[in-house]
């Protein structure tokens, strides 16, 4: 039976909350310990991009595990799977340090596999017209998350031991696990012959297929690799060289600027939820409005020297460019047939991590070498010129197929 959009958007952000608060909490707890325990700073920082590496790396097997069953079944059993990982680490980083890097790795994995399965549960439980209200409400649990894994981590780092990490994280999964299990069963579309399994490369071609046949998705779905390659890119970069080298403030303002940005972000999810409610979309013109004010923020905090302006034009680059990330995931969501939602989520995982680490490595060498402020118009240039090139092309492409239909009659 299919649940009602509310009954179904407050199961799947009880997961969300529960779920990521225990990935964050231990991706940032692990690279705490290990920094504490070895002094290498090189160690603690790969504990922190492990989870973002497995999304690309593990791909294929993403796409064939999320795509395998029901989302609830998939749901309960990803949750089941990070509390046992979670609690042989916690109870074993303490005589192998090394466990850690292990550790984080799987929990990545299953963040990968619940963040596709999360996916492709919104596009099956939620009529098109629901899912502008669905993707952003679904979303807040992960920066709500996100901050109190922080927060917390931030006031009682020092009082946390393995021991109290492992029940933190195991009840977090167990609570997500429970409340995954609340949602209705649907028969997967494997199972139905909607969704025939592919292996290794043919699953690889099939996007490739499905993406030339589409222009529209293929649009929709390039949109949202650039969007957030470079804006999150963006925020990768910035969040501590803004705080610390532009404006030369102690450490604790980073973590203010996180407050600020987790907070606008948060109200640019209810703010889209709410245009989705009622039933508004955001036209070309509203989108263009949103985009220029994005990056206009984006180069305008780092060039003012004024905390006060400097933050304010940092939350209004976060409002945006959240607003624009809905937009964008939402109408990739509804532009995917259902039996290739498993399929398109993994690979727009792997996309825009695999453009986050480029971004962020790139960004990281450009600020060393020209300041934050050039860094800023760089990624404001790519981001026109990267939209600009996905525009024209489909447009191209979009004419090649009316020629050909065209042509046949």
């Amino acid at each position: 039976m299919q649940p009602t959009p509310a009954r179904a958007s407050a199961i799947l952000w009880t997961v969300n909350l529960a779920s990521i608060a225990a990935s964050v909490f231990t991706y940032v707890y692990l690279a705490y310990y290990v920094y504490t325990t070895t002094g290498s700073l090189v160690l603690s920082e790969a504990v922190v991009l492990a989870p973002m590496v497995i999304p690309v790396l593990m791909c294929l097997a993403i796409n064939r595990i999320a795509g395998s069953g029901s989302p609830r079944g998939i749901l309960m059993a990803a949750n089941a799977a990070g509390l046992l990982v979670a609690f042989v680490t916690y109870m074993t980083v303490e005589r192998h340090f090394a466990v850690a890097l292990v550790g984080a790795l799987l929990i990545g994995l299953v963040d990968a596999i619940q963040r596709v399965a999360r996916t492709v549960a919104i596009k099956r439980y939620f009529a098109a017209a629901d899912v502008k209200y669905a993707v952003p409400i679904t979303l807040t649990a992960q920066f709500i998350a996100g901050a109190i894994a922080g927060v917390a981590l931030s006031f009682y780092q020092g009082e946390v031991t393995p021991r109290v990490a492992a029940a933190i994280t195991v009840s977090g999964f167990l609570v997500a696990a429970a409340a995954a299990a609340l949602l209705p069963g649907l028969p997967s579309l494997a199972a139905s012959g909607n969704a025939p399994q592919l292996k290794g490369l043919g699953t690889v071609g099939t996007l490739k297929a499905l993406l030339a046949q589409d222009v529209q998705l293929r649009r929709h779905f390039m949109a949202f690799v650039i969007v957030v390659s470079t804006l999150q890119g963006f925020f990768n970069v910035s969040r501590v060289a803004l705080p610390l080298h532009v404006l030369q403030l102690p450490q604790s303002f980073v973590g203010y600027l996180q407050i600020i940005g987790a907070t606008a972000a948060l109200i640019a999810a209810l703010a889209f939820a709410l245009l989705g409610r009622v039933g508004l979309a955001l036209g070309r013109r509203t989108t263009a409005l949103i985009t220029t004010a994005c990056l206009f923020a984006m180069v305008g905090a780092t060039t003012s020297h004024n905390v006060a302006a400097s933050y304010t034009l940092y939350a209004l680059y976060m409002f945006s460019w959240e607003i624009l990330f809905f937009k964008y995931q939402s109408d990739l969501v509804n532009a995917t047939p259902s039996e290739r939602m498993a399929l398109v989520a993994t690979f727009q995982y792997a996309a825009v991590y695999a453009g986050m680490l480029m971004t962020g490595l790139a960004g990281g060498f450009v600020v060393e070498a020209v300041g934050l402020p050039l860094c800023a118009t760089a990624f404001a240039l790519v981001y026109l010129s990267a939209m600009s090139w996905n525009v024209a092309s489909t447009g191209r492409a979009t004419e090649s197929v009316r020629d050909a239909v065209a042509t046949t009659r």
